[in-house]
């Protein structure tokens, strides 16, 4: 079972990547990186939550809202937002993104049983662009919607070569 520990805890020490995110440690001498899931409050409520590999992000991160209801669920690697991101409000989504590296390539919003693209992507990065994103902006915007996030994502996970 992963350790799951709030990010005020005693026994997490970070340092700033150089994004500005937390890599998060369990040493003083910031040699020991953390795995595990890390979560905040905010007036007693869980906030965020997710899930980190060798003191970064790397998985499916979950905000929430004062009443403790997802509101976005993000795939991140490395400390930045890498893959799906969905949004949703009183329980609908809103909203599906595919992002590279924090930028958002295609957006889609979602309203009842219709989309809408707000953002395409125009293949700014070329052949450039991993394998697992040009796999994502190959599915049909249907597929999208529809597309189920997994705990245990190979592309989100070091080492980053896939």
């Amino acid at each position: 079972m992963k350790k799951r520990i709030e990010n005020i805890d005693e026994i997490l020490y970070t340092e700033d990547d150089l994004n500005g995110y937390p890599i998060y440690y369990l040493d003083l001498e910031l040699t020991n990186l953390f795995t595990g899931i890390i979560y905040s409050k905010f007036k007693g409520k869980i906030e965020n939550e997710a899930e980190y590999i060798e003191g970064l992000k790397n998985g499916l991160e979950y905000i929430y809202n004062e009443d403790e209801e997802v509101i976005q669920i993000n795939e991140y690697r490395g400390n930045v937002i890498f893959g799906v991101v969905k949004e949703y409000e009183k329980e609908s989504l809103k909203s599906v993104s595919v992002v590279y590296n924090n930028s958002f390539l295609k957006i889609l919003n979602v309203n009842l049983d219709d989309f809408n693209v707000l953002r395409h992507y125009d293949n700014q990065y070329g052949n450039e662009l991993p394998h697992y994103l040009k796999s994502l902006l190959q599915l049909s915007n249907k597929q999208l919607i529809e597309y189920e996030f997994k705990k245990d994502n190979p592309y989100l996970r070091p080492p980053y070569n896939i």
